[in-house]
Order: structure tokens, then C-alpha cells, then sequence
């Protein structure tokens, strides 16, 4: 018995699958038709017909070729290239860090939001107001988090 056995070479392309070899299959198919119909419509060309209709395509894409380049450099119409200059946005120099300057939460406002905040407090504790509570906060899911905020915000604002 062997310590490292040598394995199999395996071929490493993986084989197609039934749908894939359809779909080539398919192709191939319509690819054949087409030649056999396009070899239908042209076998009785002669030689100078087909001489003449290679010499009007070259012509053709040639004139629309040299138009197109015209055209983008003379500018007079609206699908030319055009040179857009770049624009720098005015934020681009913020950092997007908050003001470092303290705003000031007045008495007053303070007030309001602490005679709220007992309001909510007192209906969430009466069984006749609990139902009340739990509208505003189904509606307004995050106001009791930022009234929280804001007096945590003003009490560190008079501790300074």
C-alpha cells in the first residue's frame, strides 16, 4: 500500500450542460438557415454585381464616416462633443462633524419639554391614558428617544 496514491488526472474544463449544448445546437441551426437563405437570394450575382454593391458600401460608410467626424468638430450640431468642466461641490470641504459650538437650549423651551415629558409619563401610568400613550408612540415611534436626548443634552449644557 501506498503512502500518496497519484490521482487521476481529471480534465479541468468543465463539460457543458444539456441546456447550453441546446442552446449552441440552436444557434448553429439558425446560423445555417440564414447562410442557406442569404446563398439563396445572391447565387445568381455576377461578378460585377458584386463588385458594384462592395465598391457603394465602402462609399457609404466612408461618406458617413467622414460626416460624423465633420460634424463633431465643427460643432454646429447639438449631439457634438461637448467639454462639461467639473464642478467641486460645496461640502466638499466639511468634515461632517457637528458644530463644535454649543447650542443653547433656553428655559423656556426646556420647560415645554419637561411639562411633555411629565404628560407622556402620566398617561403611560393611567389605565384611561394608556391607550393614548400607545397611539402617539405607535405614530411617532422615536419622540420619547428625543425627548430623552434633549434633556440629558440640557442637563449637560448646566453642568458646564
Amino acid at each position: 500500500m501506498k503512502l500518496f496514491p497519484k490521482r487521476k488526472e481529471s480534465n479541468s474544463e468543465p463539460k457543458p450542460d444539456a441546456i447550453s449544448k441546446g442552446i449552441q445546437t440552436g444557434y448553429k441551426r439558425l446560423q445555417g438557415s440564414w447562410a442557406d437563405w442569404m446563398m439563396k437570394r445572391t447565387e445568381k450575382f455576377s461578378r460585377r454585381t458584386w463588385v458594384v454593391l462592395l465598391v457603394l458600401f465602402v462609399l457609404s460608410v466612408s461618406a458617413y464616416s467622414v460626416y460624423l467626424a465633420v460634424n463633431a468638430f465643427t460643432g454646429k450640431r447639438s449631439n457634438s462633443f461637448r467639454i462639461t468642466p467639473i464642478k467641486k461641490p460645496k461640502h466638499v470641504t466639511e468634515t461632517g462633524e457637528a458644530n463644535k459650538e454649543a447650542v443653547e437650549v433656553s428655559e423656556a423651551e426646556y420647560s415645554r419639554i419637561k411639562k411633555f415629558s411629565v404628560y407622556m409619563d402620566s398617561l403611560a401610568r393611567s389605565p384611561s391614558g394608556k391607550s393614548l400613550y400607545d397611539s402617539i408612540t405607535s405614530h411617532r415611534p422615536g419622540l420619547m428617544d428625543s425627548v430623552r436626548f434633549i434633556e440629558n443634552y440640557y442637563q449637560q449644557l448646566k453642568q458646564k
